[in-house]
């Protein structure tokens, strides 16, 4: 993984074109670049985000900032007792239940 002003990027070797295929996993957009060596790969890293920041400010978009893995939810009194009963029923953390919970649907959608 690469990091740069707080986006991260995710790396595969893909052998037919013998190059490193990079994704950026925590943007709001598909931002995909390669390279061939390490050091071109940073390279075009860092250009795209900054490519990608640079666009965003020109068309005047809100200020673009990467996912941090974390956000607020509202639940209303009922639900949030629910969540708090079931989390304790087996005996692990509210946060931990729920990112249980959101992973397995979220596989769910994606199958």
């Amino acid at each position: 993984m690469l990091t740069y002003k707080g986006f991260v990027a995710q790396l595969e070797y893909e052998p037919e074109s013998d190059c490193i295929l990079g994704e950026v996993i925590n943007a709001q957009d598909v931002l995909i670049f390669e390279g061939k060596s390490l050091k071109d790969l940073k390279s075009r890293f860092s250009q795209v985000i900054d490519e990608y920041l640079e666009l965003n400010r020109d068309s005047h978009k809100s200020s673009v900032t990467p996912f941090v893995g974390r956000f607020t939810i509202c639940l209303n009194p009922d639900d949030q007792e629910r969540v708090f009963s079931a989390a304790k029923k087996e005996a692990i953390g509210v946060q931990h239940w729920l990112n249980r919970e959101l992973q397995f649907i979220i596989k769910k959608i994606q199958d």
